[in-house]
Protein backbone atom coordinates (compact mmCIF):
# COMPACT_ATOMS: atom_id res chain seq x y z
CA UNK A 1 0.00 0.00 0.00
CA UNK A 2 1.34 3.43 -0.84
CA UNK A 3 0.09 5.53 2.07
CA UNK A 4 0.53 5.79 5.85
CA UNK A 5 -1.63 2.71 6.46
CA UNK A 6 1.18 0.63 4.93
CA UNK A 7 3.47 1.37 7.88
CA UNK A 8 3.62 -1.43 10.43
CA UNK A 9 5.98 -2.35 13.23
CA UNK A 10 7.96 -5.58 13.23
CA UNK A 11 6.55 -6.50 16.67
CA UNK A 12 2.99 -6.12 15.44
CA UNK A 13 1.43 -6.86 12.09
CA UNK A 14 4.70 -7.63 10.33
CA UNK A 15 5.68 -10.53 12.62
CA UNK A 16 2.17 -11.85 13.27
CA UNK A 17 0.80 -14.97 11.58
CA UNK A 18 -2.86 -14.12 12.19
CA UNK A 19 -4.11 -10.55 11.90
CA UNK A 20 -7.51 -9.16 12.92
CA UNK A 21 -8.80 -6.41 10.63
CA UNK A 22 -11.65 -5.09 12.79
CA UNK A 23 -12.98 -2.60 10.25
CA UNK A 24 -13.63 -2.88 6.54
CA UNK A 25 -10.32 -2.22 4.80
CA UNK A 26 -10.06 -4.02 1.48
CA UNK A 27 -6.61 -2.62 0.67
CA UNK A 28 -5.15 -3.75 4.01
CA UNK A 29 -6.78 -7.18 3.75
CA UNK A 30 -5.38 -7.74 0.27
CA UNK A 31 -1.89 -6.57 1.32
CA UNK A 32 -1.91 -8.86 4.36
CA UNK A 33 -2.96 -11.84 2.23
CA UNK A 34 -0.10 -11.10 -0.20
CA UNK A 35 2.24 -11.17 2.84
CA UNK A 36 0.97 -14.69 3.61
CA UNK A 37 -0.97 -13.68 6.74
CA UNK A 38 -4.14 -15.36 7.95
CA UNK A 39 -6.73 -12.58 8.06
CA UNK A 40 -9.73 -12.44 10.36
CA UNK A 41 -12.15 -9.58 9.88
CA UNK A 42 -15.37 -8.15 11.26
CA UNK A 43 -17.53 -6.62 8.55
CA UNK A 44 -21.21 -5.76 8.24
CA UNK A 45 -21.16 -6.39 4.50
CA UNK A 46 -20.61 -10.02 3.44
CA UNK A 47 -20.09 -8.81 -0.14
CA UNK A 48 -17.24 -6.39 0.61
CA UNK A 49 -13.71 -6.98 -0.68
CA UNK A 50 -12.55 -7.34 2.91
CA UNK A 51 -15.13 -10.01 3.73
CA UNK A 52 -14.45 -11.96 0.54
CA UNK A 53 -10.66 -11.86 0.83
CA UNK A 54 -10.34 -12.69 4.52
CA UNK A 55 -9.76 -16.21 5.77
CA UNK A 56 -12.38 -15.79 8.50
CA UNK A 57 -15.13 -13.18 8.27
CA UNK A 58 -17.46 -12.37 11.12
CA UNK A 59 -20.48 -10.65 9.62
CA UNK A 60 -21.52 -8.39 12.47
CA UNK A 61 -20.98 -5.04 14.13
CA UNK A 62 -17.48 -4.79 15.65
CA UNK A 63 -18.78 -3.57 19.04
CA UNK A 64 -20.94 -6.68 19.32
CA UNK A 65 -18.51 -9.11 17.66
CA UNK A 66 -15.44 -8.53 19.84
CA UNK A 67 -17.16 -9.35 23.17
CA UNK A 68 -18.77 -12.41 21.53
CA UNK A 69 -15.39 -13.60 20.22
CA UNK A 70 -13.96 -13.23 23.70
CA UNK A 71 -16.91 -15.04 25.28
CA UNK A 72 -17.12 -17.98 22.88
CA UNK A 73 -13.37 -18.50 22.47
CA UNK A 74 -13.22 -19.85 26.02
CA UNK A 75 -15.98 -22.35 25.23
CA UNK A 76 -14.22 -23.93 22.23
CA UNK A 77 -12.94 -27.39 23.12
CA UNK A 78 -10.96 -28.24 19.96
CA UNK A 79 -10.14 -25.06 18.02
CA UNK A 80 -7.93 -27.00 15.59
CA UNK A 81 -11.00 -28.95 14.39
CA UNK A 82 -12.89 -25.74 13.67
CA UNK A 83 -9.89 -24.35 11.82
CA UNK A 84 -9.59 -27.47 9.64
CA UNK A 85 -13.28 -27.39 8.69
CA UNK A 86 -13.70 -23.60 8.27
CA UNK A 87 -15.04 -22.49 4.89
CA UNK A 88 -15.27 -18.71 4.65
CA UNK A 89 -17.17 -18.78 1.36
CA UNK A 90 -19.82 -20.99 2.96
CA UNK A 91 -19.89 -18.69 5.99
CA UNK A 92 -20.49 -15.67 3.75
CA UNK A 93 -23.20 -17.54 1.85
CA UNK A 94 -24.90 -18.40 5.16
CA UNK A 95 -24.81 -14.73 6.13
CA UNK A 96 -26.34 -13.71 2.80
CA UNK A 97 -29.03 -16.38 3.11
CA UNK A 98 -29.89 -15.12 6.59
CA UNK A 99 -30.08 -11.50 5.38
CA UNK A 100 -32.32 -12.53 2.45
CA UNK A 101 -34.68 -14.46 4.72
CA UNK A 102 -34.93 -11.52 7.13
CA UNK A 103 -35.71 -9.17 4.26
CA UNK A 104 -38.41 -11.53 2.95
CA UNK A 105 -40.04 -11.69 6.40
CA UNK A 106 -39.87 -7.91 6.81
CA UNK A 107 -41.29 -7.37 3.33
CA UNK A 108 -44.16 -9.74 4.10
CA UNK A 109 -44.75 -7.95 7.41
CA UNK A 110 -43.68 -10.84 9.65
CA UNK A 111 -40.49 -9.30 11.14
Amino acid sequence: MEHDRAICSYEGIYSGDVILVPLEDGDRCEALKKMGKIVLTVDLNPLSRTARNADVTIVDNVTRAIPNIKKFYGEIKKPEEIIKRWDNRKNLQNALDFICERLKRIYRGKS
